[in-house]
């Protein structure tokens, strides 16, 4: 089987990672975003970049949408000059947003009105993860568009998971990462709330809780952040965990499934994000159960998140 053409659109902070590893192992990237200085970045790494979406639709095989969430998903497939009127009969889309599953569900059909195939494959593992190589990948569609696009997807991700034949599910397995990502942030929050309300000296009270049973990775990653109040670090805006904590009770409310942990974790960053503090780091979420000691960093104007 011949190597693929790859496109890649949105190069963003998650895009940049996997575009500098797909270069960096030899698939040749045509590469779109909106921002025009993300050329100047491509071509240096010895990538191309389109001229339009309808450019890199005619010129790739294989297309890898790394944007934001369903809006701009919808908007570059179908809004004007779009990648549904452009990519070749039998190409394949890999859609690797954090989405609804329902949307995911309906776009496989839609998309295969066009002769294009769609590979479901949201990513979890961050920035970093992108960068490193080192994402998780969980992916559903046709078994032979997965095999068509596991080398390129091992690219930037070191783990590469087929979770089912139809698009949605890959969406499904995300949101139920998303639940204990949001629910383990919220508890990690409530807990140092609750230490520093009893007076107990934050850092060896993270200390502790990350020495035995009750560490996790968000407490361990997310934890430093709130002892040090460092909410204008932006790694992952408390927004972000509002839009995918909705699709979690999105997701369950369509199963008739009753998420009282992750509504209560919806409800947090709801909170702090009507506090005003959306663009703040997520481990700002425990500003919910201790807003009055952070009265003095309300003033606080976030950095460009990375």
């Amino acid at each position: 089987m011949s190597t693929p053409t790859v496109g890649l659109v949105g190069l963003g902070a998650m895009g940049r990672g996997a575009a500098t590893n797909l270069i960096a192992k030899g698939h040749a990237l045509i590469g779109y975003d909106v921002v025009p200085e993300m050329k100047g970045w491509l071509l240096e790494r010895g990538g191309q970049f389109a001229d339009s979406l309808a450019d890199l639709g005619r010129r790739c095989d294989l297309v890898i949408s790394l944007v934001v969430n369903d809006v701009q998903t919808e908007s570059l497939l179908f809004g004007d000059g779009g990648l549904a009127g452009a990519m070749r009969p039998g190409s394949v889309f890999v859609a690797c947003s954090t989405m609804s599953p329902a949307y995911v569900s309906k776009l496989g059909e839609r998309l295969q009105e066009h002769g294009i195939t769609l590979l479901d494959a949201p990513v979890t593992g961050g920035a970093a993860g992108a960068a490193a190589g080192t994402l998780t990948i969980m992916s559903a569609g046709p078994k032979a568009a997965y095999e068509r696009a596991r080398p390129v997807l091992g690219a930037f991700g070191a783990r590469v998971y087929h979770v089912g034949e139809q698009p949605g599910a890959g969406a499904r397995l995300k949101v139920l990462n998303q639940l204990l990502c949001g629910v383990h942030l919220a508890a990690a929050g409530e807990a140092l709330a609750l230490a520093r309300r009893q007076g107990l000296p934050l850092d060896i009270t993270l200390e502790v809780l990350r020495s035995g049973a009750a560490n996790s990775w968000m407490l361990g990653d997310r934890g430093p952040r709130m002892v040090d109040e460092a909410f204008d670090d932006v790694t992952s805006a408390v927004d972000i965990f509002v839009k995918d904590m909705g699709l979690v009770l999105e997701a369950a409310r369509d199963v008739k499934f009753s998420a009282p942990l992750s509504s209560a974790a919806f409800n947090a960053f709801l909170a702090v994000s009507g506090q005003g503090k959306g663009r703040w780091d997520d481990s700002a979420v425990m500003c919910h159960y201790a807003s009055a000691p952070y009265d003095a960093v309300q003033a606080i104007e976030p950095k460009e998140q990375k």
